[in-house]
């Protein structure tokens, strides 16, 4: 009888299916029937309407990711080494090429029931937790549109991340810290993140992303954060990837009762970055505070969009979004407030900020709202200039040369979002990034 021979992508999904529990396997299936009966995002669809994405990057073989290779941190390549001890964090996770690199996590931190490790390594002694968990908040099927279609294609062919639990009532004050390193290009690369804090746990966690420049890389990560009632999580996503990567993030957080979430996205490499960012508000004194800073320079594409989505009444959550463009990068900002009916007595703002340093320079902002509920408090803004030529002339007059004038305006123009980030050694990393970029 003839054969019918499988795709790249369907050959990763059997292999990878093959490696899951009957639970995962069975939902990565779900997931690429999803996958396979969506078209991809065109500027015909809303959320992608100023980016354009390519599908040959899908067409790149899968990076075979999984597995560890653990080294000690001298070994670790610098770039990532350099992060590791700048960053200060008190457990860490490395992961090189997909693969589990490094992993320091202190004994007292395991003894108080504190799982930091591999999502991989979690299906097997936590496989009860992850299968309560995972998909809760980016789900393996219910993704119905082409928006939807890169996370459907994550949920089938992820092949490594990372798992963070926090039992209920215990407080980490040090920051986690997760490393994405890559120095392998022509490949297509997924990778999931699940975070579970139980009731009243409170936790920091750092996503990095980060790499030389490469050939063509195609990295697609997911982020799924679980607030239990009463919880806190201190959240940042900074992708600082070289040239020829192209990064695609898709985060949600499900906040329950009186939980609280700070949440930072910093996008600052890449050639293009689109990173989209959401809260499910779905408890009575919920707590969503979405920041993010960016900065493109010549030939980058950046595109960022967020969704508070308040499900319950009296949920509070706040948008603060400001970056800047030069030579002839282009930032995009789309942001959506969605109130269901049972939303009353909601507290949402979003606000969106750019600052043009070139004529080439380009910036779209397109706030939103979108509301049922008819006793609520709601405001949008958004705005787009281009430097102030006066402020740049004032400095100049007293012997600063251009360049380091615009590096003073950026610096002030973003502190207003950093400043509100209680992480002093990653808010002086982002700011040196930008200074470096604009030197």
């Amino acid at each position: 009888m003839p054969t019918t021979k499988l795709t790249p992508l369907q050959a990763g999904l059997e292999r990878l299916s093959a490696s899951s529990p009957e639970w995962l396997a069975a939902a990565r299936r779900r997931a690429y029937q999803v996958f396979d009966g969506l078209e991809w995002p065109t500027a015909r669809n809303e959320a992608w309407r100023y980016t354009r994405l390519d599908p040959a990057l899908f067409e790149l073989p899968l990076e075979e990711g999984g597995g560890a290779e653990l080294l000690d941190a001298e070994r670790l390549p610098e770039l990532v080494r350099r992060r590791l001890e700048e960053s200060e964090v008190g457990a860490a996770l490395v992961f090189v090429n997909g693969r589990l690199a490094h992993l320091s996590i202190p004994g007292e931190l395991a003894a108080r029931g504190v799982v930091f490790t591999s999502l991989n390594e979690a299906l097997e002694s936590h496989g009860e937790r992850v299968e309560g968990s995972l998909y809760q908040a980016v789900g393996a099927t219910g993704l119905k549109g082409p928006e939807d279609r890169l996370a459907a294609l994550n949920a089938a062919l992820w092949s490594y991340g990372a798992f963070l639990y926090v039992p209920a009532g215990l407080e980490l004050e040090q920051p986690l810290g997760v490393f994405h390193y890559a120095d392998a290009g022509g490949v297509q690369s997924h990778a999931r993140t699940l975070v579970v804090l139980d009731d009243g746990a409170s936790a920091t966690l750092i996503e990095e992303f980060l790499s030389p420049p490469l050939e063509r890389r195609a990295q697609v990560a997911v982020s799924e954060l679980l607030l239990r009632p009463g919880s806190r999580l201190r959240h940042a996503a900074v992708q600082t990837w070289g040239s020829g990567v192209y990064h695609f993030h898709r985060q949600r957080a499900l906040i329950e009762k009186d939980a609280l979430l700070l949440d930072l996205a910093a996008n600052l490499g890449a050639t293009l970055g689109r990173t989209e960012v959401a809260s499910e508000l779905v408890g009575p004194g919920a707590d969503s505070e979405m920041l993010g800073v960016y900065f493109a320079g010549a030939g980058q594409h950046l595109d960022h969009y967020t969704t508070q989505h308040h499900t319950s009444a009296q949920a509070r959550s706040d948008v603060y979004y400001k970056g800047a463009a030069d030579g002839n990068g282009k930032v995009v900002y789309q942001g959506l407030i969605k109130l269901e009916p049972a939303a009353q007595k909601t507290d949402a703002y979003q606000t969106n900020r750019n600052l043009l340093l070139s004529r080439e320079a380009r910036a779209e902002s397109v706030p939103q709202l979108e509301i049922a509920a008819n006793d609520v408090r709601c405001s949008h803004g958004s705005s787009t200039a281009p430097v102030d030529e006066g402020q740049i002339f004032y400095m100049q007059t007293r012997g600063i040369e251009r360049r380091q004038a615009e590096q003073l305006l950026v610096a002030a123009f973003l502190e207003e979002v950093l400043g509100r980030v209680p992480l002093e050694k990653l808010r002086a990393h982002i700011a040196r990034i930008i200074e470096e970029r604009l030197a």
